[in-house]
């Protein structure tokens, strides 16, 4: 079942960051049961080649890919969209006209402006000229657009957001946090109250609202509030993290303190 479909039935989602440039490291999170990974340009440098492979170390595993672009810009949405991807993530959406923008890049005539190319890797290098009119609706339904709302005026325009039509609507609380002047105060009642608008103007539309959680124990509470799209940390996170309790637990368990006070009992 592909990601967008997911959506449309009410699952609720679970993904990460891709900061590493590694196709192996995608791997990984595939084979951990995650249903999605979004490819990070935003923050993270990559160059176009590396990320096909990442697209292809995904699909061998059925893991949805989707890129996060560092702007709003047609053709460096096009780029992402021909190593066939699942989905564009684009980030500080600040207006419905930034979301239309961004809508238009992704699909074909005559539902957007996404330039027409028959022999990529998302066209199968030129293998689907014969139905390429069946392939461009196919990719037009299952595409996903993910609008992350980071700044507070991208809180104002929810509703013209909302209205442009994304798949998902993405609070970004790191940045709207800063956005606000209260930067890495995610729990601040100033950002939980942005946050609860931008939840509200999307269950009005009946819509995807997607968040970061910062343990997974938060997620109950969040689709109470009707969100569905998660995201966790990124993989050097996570890497790290396993890492640091690992080592910490091996230094723990030579500490010699520790290892009178377990002969004693």
């Amino acid at each position: 079942m592909s990601l967008k479909e997911k959506l449309r039935r009410g699952d609720a989602v679970f993904g990460t960051f891709a900061f590493l440039p590694n196709p192996n490291v995608i791997e990984v999170l595939a084979l951990a049961g995650m249903d999605y990974v979004i490819i990070d340009l935003e923050h993270s440098p990559k160059n176009w080649e590396t990320i096909e492979n990442m697209v292809r170390a995904a699909e061998v595993h059925r893991m949805a890919t989707l890129v996060r672009v560092s702007i709003n810009e047609e053709k460096h949405i096009l780029h992402a969209l021909e190593l066939g991807v699942d989905g564009i993530v684009v980030p500080f959406v600040n207006s419905g006209a930034d979301a239309r923008r961004a809508k238009a890049a992704m699909l074909y005539a005559p539902d957007g402006t996404r330039g027409t190319c028959t022999l990529t890797r998302a066209a199968a290098y030129g293998g689907l000229r014969a139905g390429f009119i069946a392939h461009t609706r196919k990719q037009n339904e299952r595409l996903v657009l993910v609008a992350q709302v980071e700044d507070k005026r991208g809180v104002e325009a929810i509703d013209s957001i909302v209205a442009a039509g994304p798949d998902v609507v993405m609070i970004g609380r790191s940045d709207l946090a800063s956005s606000l002047g209260k930067p890495g105060m995610v729990n601040e009642p100033e950002v939980l109250a942005a946050t609860d608008r931008v939840l509200a103007s999307v269950r009005r539309a009946k819509g995807v609202a997607g968040i970061g959680v910062y343990s997974p124990g938060e997620a109950p509470g969040w689709i109470a509030k009707g969100c569905g799209f998660f995201f966790y940390s990124s993989d050097g996170a996570i890497l790290l993290h396993a890492a640091k309790t690992a080592v910490d637990g091996f230094r723990a368990a030579l500490d010699p303190k520790a290892r009178g006070a377990a002969s004693a009992a």
